[in-house]
């Protein structure tokens, strides 16, 4: 496939995600609970979430357009890096053994890279060269240090894992160690800068069977529980950034 298909689906799953969660925030009036667990005694807790909402609107609005994906990526970019900052290492590194505070921080901190990428990859050539490759290369090591704390999260707690895997799928245990095994080598393949487009098209590919086989169905049982849309929005952003990653590798292996 050509790197521009890889590109654009990226871009349009990404921003999807992005423009869904900010209208979670504003039809609930509340911040994505499992994402953006924000304490309910935050001064100004409300002005936040309907200004987050807004915001994370108008990205992912700008992201879907193309021309404006650049300052749409920015915008997602600088309101997952704030979230990330003052709300959830502060709250990872006073509760370290805490295992529900990895998956929300390590989810945003994905969200982070993949703006990165996309803003990366949406910069034209020419003088901001050096400027589009730091910020892809920054994004997908983002991004590859996440999945390695997937991987760990998922072999730590792979009972929880088999324990949400719809029970007509066989071998739930076997699901649940390919997940980890995925997640561990498609860290590797991006550190070591090995079979990236195999690995991110294959890892992209992963999360989107995850939204048709496990999470549409969750979403129909619990059609008005915001946890369950939010749930299906955070994986398309990460098969989104998945392929992003896929599109940034030339078919010699090379970075754009």
């Amino acid at each position: 496939m050509r790197n521009d298909f890889y590109l654009e689906t990226g871009r349009i799953f990404f921003g999807i995600s992005v423009l869904a969660i900010g209208i979670i925030h504003l039809v609930t009036g509340n911040f994505p609970t499992g994402l953006l667990p924000v304490s309910s005694s935050l001064p100004g807790r409300n002005l936040l979430i309907y200004l987050s909402g807004i915001c994370m609107i108008i990205s992912g609005i700008l992201m879907l357009t193309k021309k404006y994906a650049w300052p749409g990526a920015l915008l997602a970019g600088g309101i997952f890096l704030a979230f990330l900052l003052f709300l959830h290492l502060p709250k990872l590194i006073t509760h370290i053994n805490v295992s529900s505070e990895w998956t929300p921080t390590f989810e945003v901190f994905m969200l982070f890279s993949g703006a990165l990428i996309l803003s990366g990859t949406v910069l034209t050539a020419g003088n901001h060269k050096i400027a589009r490759h730091k910020l892809i290369a920054a994004g997908k090591y983002c991004f590859a240090i996440s999945l390695f704390v997937f991987a760990v999260l998922h072999f730590l707690f792979t009972k929880f894992v088999v324990s949400i895997i719809p029970g007509w799928i066989p071998w739930p245990l076997f699901w649940a160690y390919f997940a980890v095994v995925s997640f561990f080598a498609a860290s590797l393949s991006i550190f070591i800068q090995k079979r990236v487009r195999l690995s991110a098209t294959l890892l992209s590919l992963m999360f989107f069977l995850w939204i048709c086989l496990l999470h549409v169905p969750l979403l129909f049982a619990d059609i008005h529980g915001e946890t369950s849309w939010t749930n299906l929005f955070v994986p398309l952003a990460m098969s989104g950034i998945g392929l992003l990653i896929a599109g940034t590798v030339k078919p010699k292996g090379n970075t754009l």
